[in-house]
């Protein structure tokens, strides 16, 4: 950001510093989400959350997880497919939103054109799947991309390795569990 501000002080051409402060905000944005994030994660941590459990509709729960990530699903061209019956989930509506947008958004960067997610019930458990058509995560990876901070051998520079751990803590934190295999076609969250 210091050598694209130190250009546009320089820059005469009207178009290239509109380039240039399009890129800053990017940058901007990125470390925005980044502080967002490191701040979720320590007051996940500390015990400082309250979660206000209340009975959500999976449809509402799912929905507000995806809207944040409409613009990205809509340029990338990915066909978002639903298997999701009129279920209730005793959780916080909020948290467990960012936590399903995390991995929604970590599918959308690694699919090639297909996310699926499923929601079902059963006497003992509600399960959330989501499920991409990528590549798959390889063998040496798949054991830490829980790990705050780790990023996979393929992972792009922009991967900062928060938000799969951000999404493991805010499940725990409302009692389940999450897994995900992996193949080399496509991985699955569950």
């Amino acid at each position: 950001m210091y050598m694209i501000n130190d250009i546009l002080l320089n820059e005469k051409d009207y178009s290239k510093r509109e380039e240039f402060l399009y890129k800053n905000e990017q940058q901007l944005n990125r470390i925005e989400w980044l502080i967002q994030s490191l701040l979720k994660i320590s007051r996940l941590d500390s015990g400082t959350i309250k979660l206000k459990f209340e009975q959500v509709n999976s449809n509402v729960l799912i929905e507000k997880a995806i809207k944040p990530i409409e613009e990205l699903i809509k340029n990338k061209n990915i066909k978002v497919n639903y298997d999701i019956e009129n279920i209730f989930l005793y959780v916080d509506l909020n948290w467990m939103s960012e936590a399903i947008l995390n991995i929604l958004k970590n599918a959308c960067e690694h699919t090639l054109d297909e996310i699926n997610i499923k929601v079902s019930d059963n006497p003992i458990f509600t399960l959330i799947s989501i499920t991409d058509n990528g590549s798959g995560i390889s063998k040496e990876d798949l054991p830490h991309i829980f790990e705050r901070f780790y990023k996979g051998k393929d992972s792009d520079y922009d991967s900062i390795g928060i938000g799969l751990a951000l999404s493991k803590s805010i499940i725990e934190k409302q009692n389940g569990k999450i897994s995900v295999e992996s193949s080399d076609d496509g991985t699955t969250f569950t």
